[in-house]
């Protein structure tokens, strides 16, 4: 899912303007000379409107662009008339454009103007508005009665807003639009539009508001890149969202250690949904298949639901999920690892180091690394604030040095939940979390149990359908793979 969506640029378009099919690319027009003046100025201004319009049209946000050629949409390409001086395509197009009629005096309808944008970090009906260049006093007095307006600007989630508007009359229509927290799958749209004036000068305008839940539309799309030095350098040269990074990431972190695993020239190919909202592009779906080769070894990922729950599994069908998750942090570096004998940094002597520590910063989510019940949840001498959870009979696992515990003694927790913060508290130099992994009282690395932990398979009876999507998801990657790959440096 989209943590943090790629933003778009506000454009102002013009409302009454239907887009159609595309247009040719009409590079070059030849007016004749002999022409009056007034005849000239008309169909230069008419190929600059319509120019307007076709950019307006067709511009669309970096979430739904190509990056390069590294992320492409799956459908089908706009047609365009090779013919650079073929002008036929005009009546079509001026055709279905009203705010051109209104400009010719055809119609009385006015010229709305068209703004929008994403909504940041604490802003109010008035910065947004000031942000468009939209100035309207009444719509804001009105905007602050609003609970439904309030709601919108209280949401975390990532928020779209449109705004049509008269330069003359203000706020037409205004729209909002965000996840729906309680309906996955959907997202919530705000819309409120301008009444008509009952006649009265002094009377404060007045607007119909509306708050509905509406299913996003998926789009697939391919993507794939070569490793120059980081992953997420990658991704982000291929405009592929954060949330697909860190989601493959998640899903190959068994078999690939990305803080130390990657090699230059390691590629990947990955396929992964586009949530619309109205055609926009609102949020990361899900990961559908991936793949990634790491030193000459190519690892493959699909998406299999079964029984109502899905994960990912290789094309034999053994899932990719293990028992225990490889880390207990889904973003950091190891500072120390597992070993028989270290310095250590406070006591200045050699001991053994029977676990793993990860640097953070203070507050960064500790997670369980598989399912359990806590029972240790508090102060320990040198380990500062620590949880102990017990996986099974025989194993359990220890978090250390915490800033904040979030479950308590006898709670059962889920693989991957959060349990806690990251700290320095007990014998600490700085904020890291020390992590440790028992079986049958015994430290063991926790990075080679997490690796050889038992894998879900796929139920017989449910092969013949997975094989089936599985032969969709390897043309799809193959697919991937031949878009350009991208790279960072």
């Amino acid at each position: 899912m989209f943590t943090e969506h790629q933003r778009f640029t506000p454009k102002v378009t013009q409302a009454n303007a239907t887009p159609g099919a595309a247009g040719p690319r009409a590079t070059r027009t030849v007016l004749d000379g002999r022409r009056a003046p007034g005849a000239a100025l008309f169909i230069s201004g008419l190929f600059l409107a319509v120019g307007g319009f076709l950019w307006a049209a067709f511009d669309s946000p970096p979430g739904q662009q190509q990056a390069g050629a590294a992320a492409v949409a799956v459908g089908s390409p706009l047609n365009a008339t090779d013919d650079p001086e073929n002008v036929s395509f005009l009546p079509s197009v001026l055709a279905g454009i009203t705010a051109l009629d209104g400009l010719g005096g055809v119609t009385d309808q006015p010229l709305h103007l068209v703004a929008d944008d994403w909504l940041r970090r604490g802003d109010t009906i008035e910065s947004l508005l000031s942000r468009l260049g939209v100035e309207d006093a009444a719509f804001v007095d009105w905007a602050r009665q609003s609970k439904e307006m309030r709601l919108a600007f209280a949401s975390t989630r990532t928020t779209r807003a449109t705004v049509a508007y008269l330069p003359e009359q203000g706020v037409q229509s205004f729209t909002m639009r965000w996840p729906d927290d309680r309906k996955p799958g959907h997202f919530l749209r705000f819309t409120a539009n301008a009444l008509a004036s009952s006649g009265d000068a002094a009377a404060a305008p007045t607007f119909d508001s509306k708050l509905e839940s509406v299913a996003y539309r998926s789009t697939t799309r391919l993507a794939s890149g070569v490793i120059e030095s980081s992953l997420f350098a990658t991704t982000d040269a291929a405009n592929i969202p954060d949330a697909i990074a860190m989601g493959m990431a998640e899903i190959f972190s068994n078999d690939i250690d990305f803080n130390r695993d990657l090699r230059k020239g390691d590629t990947f190919a990955v396929v992964y949904e586009i949530l619309e909202a109205d055609n926009e592009a609102l949020e990361t779906g899900r990961i559908l298949a991936a793949s990634f080769t790491n030193k000459g070894l190519r690892l493959n990922a699909v998406w299999f639901e079964q029984n109502g729950k899905g994960d990912y599994y290789d094309l034999n069908g053994e899932s990719t999920r293990r028992f225990y998750l490889a880390s207990p942090m889904e973003f950091s570096r190891v500072t120390s690892s597992f070993a028989k004998r270290r310095f250590h940094p406070v006591l200045k002597i050699n001991r053994p180091h029977l676990g793993v520590d990860y640097g953070a910063p203070t507050g960064t989510p500790v997670r369980t690394v598989g399912d359990g019940r806590v029972v240790f949840a508090g102060r320990k001498g040198g380990y500062g604030n620590v949880i102990e959870i017990k996986h099974d009979g025989s194993s359990s696992t220890l978090y250390a040095h915490l800033s904040r515990i979030f479950v308590k003694r006898g709670e059962r927790v889920e693989r991957g939940q959060r349990i806690g913060a990251v700290g320095t508290t007990g014998v600490s130099t700085g904020p890291h979390l020390h992590f440790e992994h028992r079986v049958n009282g015994v430290h063991q690395d926790p990075a080679r149990l997490a690796r050889n932990s038992r894998a879900l398979k796929i139920e017989p009876k449910q092969m013949a359908a997975f094989k089936a999507q599985a032969s969709v998801a390897s043309e799809q990657l193959a697919a991937a793979r031949q878009v350009r790959l991208a790279s960072a440096e």
